[in-house]
């Protein structure tokens, strides 16, 4: 093992967090590291309040089949993902937040995020996920950038 023994990369499938998986996996090769893949769902926890179970369980149920179809897509298009030992997390609720507290229960040396993400005009007024976890995070943080 090298100065990393268990990576942690965020994503949220854009093409920025794909660009970051793939940097991690490349960095789990060569630092002979184990990598954990985390995904963070939106809490869609309050819509059982508008809907009846049996609606609320089939949303949940696509929304799971569409985080699974999506992580598909990274093994595709990620060659570097067969070549690592990983694990695929997700966790519901708010991303930055979520993202925190698989970095405190984990044994991670290192957390990698892309710079941008899927989020929109929210990110001008409240800030980005990336920047909330390299300002809070206890480990060190690799910010990647897609050209």
């Amino acid at each position: 093992m090298g100065i990393y023994k268990h990576i942690l990369v965020m994503t949220d499938f854009s093409l920025d967090s794909e660009h970051a998986v793939k940097v991690s996996a490349q960095m789990a090769l060569f630092f002979k590291s184990n990598l954990t893949i985390l995904h963070v769902a939106h809490d869609e926890s309050q819509f059982s309040l508008f809907i009846n179970k049996s609606d609320y369980a089939q949303i949940k149920e696509k929304i799971d089949e569409e985080i699974n179809d999506n992580f598909k897509q990274l093994e595709i298009k990620i060659p570097e993902l067969r070549e690592v030992q990983y694990t695929k997390k997700v966790r519901r609720g708010i991303p930055y937040v979520e993202g925190l507290l698989e970095i405190e229960s984990g044994d991670y040396d290192l957390v990698v995020v892309g710079s941008h993400g899927l989020s929109g005009i929210k990110t001008f007024f409240y800030g980005s996920t990336s920047e909330k976890i390299v300002r809070r995070s206890p480990v060190a943080v690799h910010i990647t950038r897609l050209k």
